[in-house]
């Protein structure tokens, strides 16, 4: 398990402390099949949606991380990147593969 995103947990680590950085490694590493995920993107969006849902962290998310396949996510989000960036896509594929699991609604806006 090594990494050649130094400067993305370097970053993390500044930027949000060591707590952070310590729940987004142990998203990834400590869930199956998902150790050698730890490329930027992956930890960026791992991180994002800690930062955005940090309630969130825990038995429950690491359960929803054991069936979530993170180079698949990844090799999708990598495929869109003429029309989107592959950390936007991946934050968003995970929280919408989390968001029922924590009961979180999504509201339609009437335009």
């Amino acid at each position: 398990m090594e990494t050649c995103a130094v400067n993305t947990l370097e970053r993390i680590l500044r930027d949000y402390g060591p707590e952070h950085l310590r729940s987004v490694l142990i998203t990834i590493v400590e869930t199956t099949n998902n150790k050698r995920q730890l490329v930027a993107p992956v930890i960026w969006a791992v991180s994002d949606i800690l930062l955005a849902h940090p309630s969130w962290f825990g038995g429950e998310l690491l359960d929803a991380f054991d069936e979530i396949d993170l180079a698949g996510l990844h090799d999708l989000a990598k495929a869109n990147r003429r029309a989107a960036q592959p950390l936007q896509v991946l934050s968003t594929m995970l929280f919408e593969r989390l968001r029922s699991r924590f009961k979180v609604e999504v509201q339609e806006k009437l335009i």
